[in-house]
């Protein structure tokens, strides 16, 4: 193994946690210095340049499961922050849109397809949670404005098709974010 070796398993990490929406470069240089620490251990242990560098590499993991790992573990916060952003948003819209002189769609569907293509940019891995936890609000208060009338009908399931607003907004901002990493 050569220095390069080195510098391909990193270059090898940055490319998988790029494509988990990962853009950690404090983690890259933390890495570079890990691997750099344990090969002068491993040099100070008896052991060669390449020997050292190999047993370096290998005690730190394949690329693939290190990105994974790291990118479970720095999303599990960011993911419970964008749930509870969602549903606040969401409420926030149909609230707005439950106004006795709100009559306008238009930006009730708007504001649906933007923020949740907001949150599918800021979190790539779930568009489908923030789609939903955006946009079931406005639907939910049709349906239980029917059913508390008693007017429940088939129509309210229809109310339902409002979800394809956050959701074309949610996987647009995912496929955004994946272009993004992909460059």
């Amino acid at each position: 193994m050569s220095r390069t070796e080195v510098e391909k398993y990193l270059a090898d990490l940055g490319r998988e946690l790029r494509k988990r929406g990962v853009f950690a470069t404090r983690f890259m240089e933390e890495t570079r210095g890990h691997l750099t620490d344990a090969i002068e251990a491993g040099q100070r242990g008896g052991l060669t340049r390449e020997a050292a560098e190999a047993a370096a590499i290998g005690s730190f993991g394949d690329s693939r499961e290190v990105a994974a790992k790291f990118a479970a573990h720095k999303y599990r916060t960011l993911h419970w922050v964008l749930l509870i952003a969602a549903v606040m948003i969401g409420l926030a819209i149909a609230w707005v849109d439950s106004r006795p002189h709100w009559d306008d769609s238009g930006i009730t569907a708007g504001c649906l397809l933007l923020s949740a293509g907001v949150l599918g940019l800021m979190g790539p891995r779930r568009p489908w949670l923030w789609a939903l936890a955006i946009g079931i609000w406005v639907p939910l208060y049709l349906i239980v404005g029917q059913a508390a009338s008693h007017t429940l009908t088939l129509r309210a399931a229809s109310y339902l098709v409002i979800l394809a607003f956050p959701m074309a907004g949610a996987y647009a901002g995912m496929a955004v974010r994946r272009l993004v990493a992909a460059a």
